[in-house]
């Protein structure tokens, strides 16, 4: 899943009649212009006179000379939030004819998003887009604000989007942590990840990224990245505790710890290995076993890219027939 670019082995097919199947229509240029709200800037001339006799014209319409697409840069106010009160007419008018104290009622208003915080909905989503949607650093993000004479720091940028992630993000992901371990297959993956200041660790120190995800054919496809500091295999038996469907991971030894899942060899890393084992020698390359291993992930993956679009009772059907035998040649 994380591996580097590899060389392959591929050898040309004959002719393949691929399957009928709907593709997604793309959007036109007429399309999305015309689900954009359109504003008309009129040119016109105040007071024409004709340029040969003088006379004065007259309007007789207008036309169209082009459209442009047109990009208005964020801009910033204050939304400051007033909160009415209310009393009776009488109250406070006599209170000394009052045996209780005068009641006072307050408009319902929207409490801030982050305590004790400026911060609005719409500008959290804008800085946690910015960073984790187009990979734009929160010191970027500083220096774009204070372009703008905003002065927000990177720090209280990081106070927001780490708040933000525990009270309203973390609800999201452990609905999402359910719906994965309820389901039939979890692929699963790790890799290595570097924290420069981790308490009681060195910013040397080697930590991992497991990431696990469900099939591409569910309806709801669902990815977790769970960061723990080393590679112990309690990681993933506790992430996934409870799950008793099929788990596709390489053979790393620490998946065994999860012992209530039906572990499922990954043919990517699978193949990775016979790729490996490719000898340098040109002469012995396409002819060793590891080629010929290659070969038949090749002809696997030409017939899994031919079902990309298809549905899942087809992709079955075609697995059967085509796929299975290949499978079997391969492990007999």
């Amino acid at each position: 899943m994380f591996g580097k670019e590899e060389k392959s082995v591929y050898k040309e097919h004959g002719t393949i009649t691929v399957p009928e199947h709907k593709r997604k229509k793309k959007r036109t240029y007429d399309d999305w212009m015309s689900s954009l709200p359109v504003k008309e800037e009129h040119h016109e001339i105040k007071d024409p006179v004709c340029e040969i006799c003088g006379a004065k014209m007259v309007e007789i319409g207008d036309e169209k000379a082009y459209d442009e697409l047109v990009y208005s840069p964020a801009k910033f106010y204050i939304r400051r939030h007033i909160v009415h009160k209310y009393k009776y007419p009488e109250c406070g008018e006599k209170p000394e004819e009052r045996d209780e104290p005068c009641h006072i009622i307050r408009a319902p208003y929207p409490h801030a998003m982050i305590p004790g915080s400026y911060c609005s909905p719409e500008l959290l989503a804008h800085i946690v887009y910015e960073k984790y949607g187009k990979a734009v650093p929160l010191h970027r993000q500083e220096k774009d604000f204070n372009s703008k004479r905003i002065p927000l720091l990177k720090a209280t940028m990081s106070n927001w989007v780490g708040a933000a992630a525990e009270k309203w993000c973390l609800p999201v992901v452990e609905k999402m942590h359910e719906m994965l371990i309820a389901g039939q297959i979890i692929h699963a993956d790790e890799t290595t990840v570097q924290v420069l200041h981790e308490e009681g660790r060195k910013a040397t120190s080697v930590s991992r990224m497991w990431v696990y995800c469900n099939g591409k054919m569910n309806d709801r496809n669902i990815i977790i990245f769970d960061y723990q500091p080393t590679r112990k295999g309690e990681h993933p038996s506790n992430f996934l505790k409870g799950f008793i469907g099929y788990l596709v991971c390489d053979g790393y030894d620490a998946y065994n710890a999860v012992e209530s899942a039906k572990r499922c060899g990954c043919m990517t890393h699978t193949r990775r290995g016979f790729i490996q084992a490719l000898p340098n020698d040109q002469k012995l390359h396409n002819t060793s076993v590891a080629a010929k291993a290659v070969e038949y992930f090749n002809k696997i993956y030409h017939e899994e890219n031919l079902l990309a679009d298809s549905s899942t009772e087809y992709r079955y059907e075609q697995r059967l027939a085509k796929i299975k035998p290949l499978l079997d040649e391969f492990f007999a």
